[in-house]
C-alpha cells in the first residue's frame, strides 16, 4: 500500500491482507540497499495469522519516494512518524542487518507502542569496509558484488533457496541494482557513522530476541557479542549453518523462532 509521511510517498507491503491498525502489528525493517521483498515469506505468514503487517521501503528505496535518509537517527525518527501516521499500536519489530540499527534507534526513543523486538544478524555498530564505501559511491556494481559475496553463506551461493527454481543471490542482485548508487551509498554511510548503539540498546525495555548466523562474514562475532551484552536478558539463537542473510538462508528456522517469540510477547488481537 501507499501512504504519505511528511508529504513524501511511502510504500509498504502488508502481506496480502488489507492493513488494519486495530490488530497487533509486525513491522519488518530491511537492510542496506534492500527493500520490502526481503521479507516476502514472513509478511504473508503473519498477515494470514490475524496480525497486521507492515514492511516499508525506506525513503529512496524501490517504491518509496526519496531522497534516502542520511543517518540512523533520521531513520529512527522517520519510523516513528510512520507509526504515528498509521496510528499503529501493539507492535513487534523484526529487523535485519542495518534494520537492527534502525530498530534500536526507533525503539529506544519511541518505546510506547512496542511490545517486542527481534534483531537479526547485526551488532551495536556496523563499521563499513572503506573499499565498500568507495565502491558504493563510485562503482556500485563492485559494491553489490562485494555485499552479495560476503552476505550469503553456502545456501545462497549454491542456490539452495526455499523456493524451487529461485536464486537468493539473483534476487538480491536485482533489488540492490535498483537501489544503487544513491540509496545503497547512503545506507552504508549511515551505518558507518552510527555510534549510539550502546546507549540505544540499554534503553530497550521490552522482550528482545537476537538471531545470529554462525557463518556471518558481515556482522563479526565481536560486534554481535557487544549487542547481546548491552541488551537486558535477550533470547539468543545462533544458527550455525547460516551466513548474514538468515531470514532467506534458513527461513523455516527463522520463521519458527519469530512465531514463538511474537505469539508469546505480542499475541494476535
Amino acid at each position: 500500500m501507499y501512504f504519505e509521511v511528511n508529504g513524501k510517498r511511502v510504500f509498504a507491503t502488508t502481506g496480502g491482507k488489507p492493513f488494519d491498525n486495530s490488530l497487533s502489528c509486525v513491522i519488518f525493517l530491511h537492510g542496506s540497499g534492500l527493500d520490502h521483498t526481503f521479507w516476502g515469506l514472513y509478511t504473508r505468514f503473519f498477515a494470514f495469522r490475524k496480525y497486521s503487517v507492515l514492511a516499508p521501503d525506506l525513503p529512496g528505496h524501490s517504491h518509496s519516494e526519496g531522497p534516502p535518509l542520511k543517518s540512523i537517527e533520521e531513520i529512527g525518527d522517520w519510523l516513528n512518524e510512520v507509526v504515528e501516521t498509521l496510528d499503529i499500536n501493539n507492535i513487534s519489530v523484526v529487523a535485519h542487518s542495518q534494520g537492527v540499527l534502525n530498530a534500536l534507534q526507533f525503539v529506544s526513543r519511541h518505546p510506547q507502542r512496542v511490545r517486542s523486538v527481534s534483531l537479526i544478524a547485526s551488532g551495536l555498530a556496523t563499521p563499513v569496509n572503506p573499499a565498500l564505501l568507495e565502491a558504493a559511491a563510485n562503482s556500485p556494481e563492485d559494491a553489490i558484488a562485494m555485499m552479495v559475496g560476503w552476505g550469503f553463506g553456502p545456501a545462497g551461493h549454491l542456490h539452495q533457496g526455499p523456493i524451487p527454481g529461485s536464486s537468493m543471490v539473483a534476487a538480491g542482485l536485482k533489488v540492490m541494482r535498483g537501489n544503487a548508487p544513491q540509496a545503497l551509498a547512503a545506507d552504508l554511510q549511515a551505518c558507518n557513522a552510527y555510534s549510539n548503539g550502546k546507549q540505544a540498546a540499554a534503553k530497550i525495555g521490552v522482550p528482545v530476541q537476537v538471531m545470529l548466523g554462525g557463518q556471518d562474514r558481515m556482522a563479526p562475532r565481536k560486534a554481535t557479542t557487544e549487542l547481546v551484552k548491552h541488551l537486558d536478558s535477550p533470547e539468543v539463537h545462533i544458527i550455525p549453518e547460516s551466513g548474514h542473510m538468515v531470514p532467506q538462508e534458513v527461513p523455516d528456522k527463522c520463521r519458527d523462532l519469530l512465531k514463538v517469540f511474537i505469539y508469546t510477547n505480542n499475541p494476535a488481537t
